[in-house]
């Protein structure tokens, strides 16, 4: 079986590059510069500061310095650096926020792919009911 190194970054968007469309990689990703589209990659999606992403990421692992207008579908750990801004749902098996992350959206941990949603009408019906314990 032949396996690829996802870890080493394989692709770079410079800071002076804006892609308006998806992108799609093979590998891992540096991302500098601006994606007016979705990122999907097989390996890690990599932010930095001053880039900006207005669309969703999917890879297996993402660090995040940069600003996100999407949401997260990652497999395995993302962090959210100090400089990083999300304004989107994030759905990850481990979540790192680092102090002075911003982050604006739903948050579900799980250790498979398929982490289904928990609708809060569902969470606030639950509390009525008195499945759900709350702190006093």
């Amino acid at each position: 079986m032949i396996r690829s190194n996802d870890s080493k970054i394989s692709s770079i968007i410079g800071p002076e590059v804006e892609v308006d469309g998806d992108v799609r990689v093979v590998g891992s990703i540096l991302i500098y510069g601006k994606v007016n589209g979705s990122v999907n990659a097989t390996g890690s999606v990599r932010t930095a500061k001053g880039s900006h992403i207005k669309g969703n990421i999917d890879s297996k692992d993402a660090n995040v310095s940069g600003k996100v207008d999407g949401h997260l579908n990652i497999e395995n750990k993302t962090v959210l650096e100090k400089d990083c801004t999300l304004n989107g749902d994030l759905t990850s098996a481990i979540v790192v926020i680092e102090e002075g992350a911003t982050f604006k959206g739903l948050c579900n941990m799980g250790n498979n792919k398929e982490v289904e949603k928990v609708k809060s009408e569902d969470f606030e019906s639950s509390v009525a009911a008195g499945e759900v314990e709350q702190d006093k």
